[in-house]
């Protein structure tokens, strides 16, 4: 939707055309989620909303390494729900 938001890496991104020409753009062709923990909160007392927080791993194309994640969005409601907010962000050590 046009009011969605992501922010990838510290760069914003508004509309869900902007966000989805960011992903296409990154410069993997696969990637493989391992989730380590999920924690939802409902959020915005008058609207059906969650804030969901998640961490896992990435393998990306042919790494050995998984690289470590943290990615916080929320869910909104409004004839069906749709990512308001979404922020990633690599966890370096």
């Amino acid at each position: 939707r046009d009011v969605s938001m992501m922010t990838w890496e510290g760069s914003q991104f508004r509309s869900s055309e902007n966000i989805l020409e960011k992903i296409v753009s990154l410069p993997f062709q696969r990637v493989a989620h391992k989730i380590t923990t999920i924690d939802v909160q409902p959020s915005l007392p008058n609207v059906k909303a969650a804030v969901i927080v998640v961490t896992g791993q990435l393998l990306v194309d042919e790494e050995t390494k998984p690289q470590q994640y943290t990615q916080m969005f929320q869910l909104v409601e409004d004839n069906g729900y749709f990512i308001y907010n979404d922020v990633f962000r690599l966890n370096y050590a």
